[in-house]
């Protein structure tokens, strides 16, 4: 069950990054992204908040074994990669920051570890996501040192297909990056 401001707030936040900051080409209703895989297929949202209850940070994660960005949207930009899926194996999508002047990357850390502890306590052991350039460079200094699988181009920019390992080891990592106890 989605705690709806939770969940409101997480898909303003995306409305905001996503169509008004990045110029993606997403749908934004009454200020609100959502999409396909949010309205139908009961994707999983991990969400950060700051102690007001505001939009930190979040993602939303979808089995592999069923519909995904990758099979269904992305796979034109990676022609000659193999389709990526297994119970094991889940899809990380619409990583939305939302940091205000004086946060620190705290609540990014928070989020990367709850996802390890979901994943951890789910038999999760792969995630896999598509993401700009600059992206690869934030997850490899936050520790999870993502595998590029495959990389193309999109508006001119690079984007890379990858996969992280999820495991207690990679955890601790991230923990020690963003200096959480965990």
């Amino acid at each position: 069950m989605k705690n709806y401001n939770s969940y409101e707030n997480m898909v303003k936040a995306r409305a905001h990054v996503f169509h008004e900051r990045l110029n993606w080409e997403v749908e934004v209703i009454n200020g609100r992204e959502e999409d396909e895989y949010d309205r139908l297929y009961n994707p999983l949202y991990i969400i950060s908040e700051r102690s007001d209850g505001s939009h930190a940070a979040s993602i939303r994660l979808l089995p592999t074994t069923g519909p995904t960005m990758l099979r269904n949207i992305f796979y034109r930009f990676f022609p000659d990669c193999p389709d990526i899926y297994g119970a094991n194996i889940w899809e990380v999508t619409r990583y939305c920051a939302t940091l205000n002047k004086g946060d620190s990357m705290e609540h990014t850390g928070e989020l990367f570890i709850k996802l390890a502890d979901l994943c951890l306590d789910a038999g999760i052991d792969i995630v896999t996501g598509v993401f700009f350039k600059p992206m690869f460079r934030i997850l490899t200094r936050s520790g999870w040192d993502p595998v590029p699988v495959s990389i193309s181009e999109h508006a001119g920019k690079s984007i890379i297909l990858g996969t992280f390992e999820i495991s207690e080891a990679r955890k601790q990592e991230v923990a020690y990056k963003y200096q959480i106890a965990c």
